[in-house]
């Protein structure tokens, strides 16, 4: 009888064991499942860390069995003439069979050929000494005061060169290949040369840099952010403000308060500041709107991986407002009541979170951001001006991820430091949709060596 007691005991014992083992290995599967499908969509990590053998969306599309492209019927769409032709030819035969002269209507059929010229055009400057016969005065003229070397590079080949670099994101290295094979070996510039370039024009743009920063101070509404960038061997930053109409990039090598100051903007702002969570900011007196994007991936992380239903109910309701200040199309106000309506229905929600997760560690930094920042992720309830995300920001940096892939990063300072000058020239061109290359050229002086 004891050992059959004695057996039982042993059971029980093996028996709790193995339940605390099983529970460990699910919680250690649980987590391992939440770090594999955590992804761009439903945390803060980059695009650039999806893994690319996994579809993380799947697309549920049914094929139609349809052909691509227009389909019967579909009104097609073509290039129109252009109204200033560079050359006319006209086809007219002169004479019929028969020997006679054709005579022409008026009224004719077009079409137009469209192409670029590429070639080097090389103007050779002559200087020539000479003496006046009657009164032997010595004459020596003078050469362009622009010709300063043996060969000087005109400026529509420097403003081409900062373009295609700039916003082309072409390395020094194949932007001097690319020249030498469109000019048959004609041009041959060396990286040097096209660094100081870069260097010169960030220089002529301090006086437009000015105007750009007073216009953002009297911004109703700016967007900040920022993204690491590789100068050297050392990790350096390039922030952004902007708006719709502007924008000012400064590579810096810290990320904090010290590089906001030196853009010389938010110590003097007073109107609304859209931005990531960083603490750094919270430091300026304006007012303050997160984004609300991040916290929508934060949220479906939660959601999707632990299967919290607060964060569910908070998607819902944030997605909601939005849609409800969108009504029409344009930004609008809520009235009083649905904004403390949607006030009441972020404090339930946040406080059922509370007690769903009050033993889960995972969810509770969140819970409690989001309780103690609440104005500034409502804010866009009750101000037209202010958006729901910083999407401005982060599209206005996203060209400096595809120039790090493309061309690599910037070996030293002032090439970072020059680039962000350039790019805030031509991020802000395009904006106010002036033409690119035409915007570069307008800060050189006249030039004899443009034909002007």
């Amino acid at each position: 009888m004891n050992d059959v007691l004695l057996e039982m005991e042993r059971l029980k014992l093996r028996l709790c064991f193995l339940e605390k083992e099983n529970l460990e290995l699910r919680e250690e599967n649980n987590r391992l499942n939440a770090l594999f499908n955590t992804n761009s969509s439903n945390s803060s990590k980059p695009p650039s860390s999806n893994d690319n053998f996994k579809k993380i969306i799947h697309n549920s599309r049914v094929k139609s069995g349809k052909r691509p492209g227009g389909q019967p019927g579909h009104k097609g769409h073509f290039r129109k003439l252009y109204k200033e032709p560079t050359q006319i030819i006209e086809c007219k035969q002169k004479t019929c069979e028969c020997g006679h002269e054709i005579k022409y209507k008026q009224n004719y059929t077009a079409k137009q050929l469209v192409d670029l010229l590429i070639q080097a055009s090389i103007t050779e400057f002559r200087s020539f000494k000479g003496r006046c016969p009657h009164c032997k005065k010595k004459h020596k003229n003078e050469l362009p005061p622009e010709l300063v070397n043996p060969v000087t590079y005109g400026n529509n080949l420097r403003a081409l060169t900062i373009l295609m670099a700039v916003e082309g994101c072409v390395a020094v290295d194949r932007l001097n290949q690319i020249w030498r094979e469109v000019s048959d070996g004609k041009l041959d510039i060396s990286n040097g040369t096209i660094i100081n370039w870069q260097k010169e024009f960030a220089g002529k743009t301090k006086d437009e840099l000015t105007k750009y920063k007073l216009e953002l101070l009297k911004s109703l509404v700016l967007h900040k952010d920022e993204t690491s960038l590789d100068v050297g061997t050392s990790l350096w930053w390039l922030h952004v403000l902007s708006n719709k109409t502007t924008t000012l990039y400064h590579a810096n090598a810290k990320r904090g308060h010290e590089a906001d100051d030196a853009m010389g903007i938010l110590s003097s702002f007073e109107n609304t500041l859209v931005r990531d969570h960083f603490s750094a900011l919270l430091k300026y007196a304006c007012r303050h709107q997160e984004c609300n994007a991040h916290i929508l991936r934060y949220l479906k992380g939660a959601a999707e991986q632990r299967k919290r239903v607060y964060a569910k109910d908070l998607i819902e309701l944030l997605v909601k407002a939005h849609r409800e200040t969108l009504g029409g199309g344009q930004k609008k106000n809520l009235s009083p009541e649905r904004i403390a309506y949607y006030e009441r229905e972020y404090d339930r929600i946040l406080d059922a979170g509370i007690i769903e997760c009050c033993h889960h560690k995972e969810d509770k930094p969140l819970i409690l951001r989001l309780k103690e920042f609440k104005e500034a992720h409502l804010l866009f309830l009750s101000r037209a001006e202010v958006p729901f995300d910083n999407n401005q920001a982060e599209r206005d940096l996203r060209m400096i991820k595809t120039k790090a892939k493309v061309s690599g990063c910037f070996r030293s300072n002032e090439g970072a430091e020059n680039f962000a000058a350039t790019k805030s020239i031509t991020s802000t061109a395009r904006k106010r949709g002036e033409n690119l290359l035409g915007k570069i050229k307008s800060f050189y002086t006249v030039s004899l060596l443009q034909g002007v």
